[in-house]
């Protein structure tokens, strides 16, 4: 596997993830190729910082630096990392809104909103909309498993593709981590890192004639 590097210094690595592999090593799959493990061939000794679920493309970052830890769970902790995905969703959404919902686990690799479950608050700015489905820029003030998924599902607009929670309706469930702004643990520099829309979510974009929008109105979007 070729790592597609977004941006690399002595302390950070951003990548660029596939969709369709996995970040972390699976007990039952131990001789499948994840992404923390191909890392860390680049960079050894890379520590996995956030997670994405297997579908889900876009940019993800590692440290590769132990005494930075630290000051990016900090951040991490008081809400300074902003994390921004474009997610295409069945039906026709038009209506921006924040869904404050609790969530919890329901089963093996499930979960659900439910009253006794964590905080999980997600942003939603639709982009386009149409009958056959909706782009949105989303942004997230929590980090539960699945959030995303879970939320646009509980509100009638499951992701496109998303076969645990609404419907194979597409190749891989279409969500894209689009963006992360951070402070450099080692700097104290703003930084941000952006990830190019893959070709699989640009066709179902135009197969369900989502066009009109570009992906600097999106993340310009998601940011307000």
């Amino acid at each position: 596997m070729k790592l597609d590097i977004l941006f690399e210094d002595e302390a950070l690595i951003f990548i660029n993830k596939p969709a369709g592999v996995v970040v972390q090593q699976r007990m039952y799959e131990p001789g499948e190729l994840y992404l923390h493990d191909e890392v860390r061939k680049h960079a050894p000794g890379a520590f996995l910082m956030q997670r994405l679920d297997r579908g889900t493309s876009g940019v993800i970052f590692f440290s590769k630096r132990a005494d930075m830890n630290v000051r990016i769970t900090r951040q991490f902790e008081r809400k300074r990392i902003q994390k921004r995905y474009l997610a295409l969703c069945e039906g026709e959404l038009v209506e921006r809104q924040t869904i404050d919902a609790p969530i919890a686990r329901i089963g093996a690799i499930k979960f659900a909103v439910r009253d006794h479950g964590k905080r999980a608050v997600t942003h939603v700015a639709p982009l386009d909309a149409t009958s056959r489905g909706s782009l949105l820029a989303i942004k997230l003030e929590t980090g539960r498993t699945h959030q995303i998924r879970v939320h646009l599902s509980a509100i009638g607009h499951p992701l496109a593709g998303d076969w645990l929670y609404g419907q194979s309706s597409a190749v891989r469930p279409m969500l894209h981590a689009a963006e992360i702004e951070m402070t450099h643990p080692l700097t104290g520099q703003p930084l941000r890192v952006a990830a190019p829309l893959p070709d699989d979510f640009r066709e179902e974009a135009g197969s369900r004639g989502i066009a009109s929008w570009t992906e600097d109105k999106a993340t310009s979007e998601g940011s307000s």
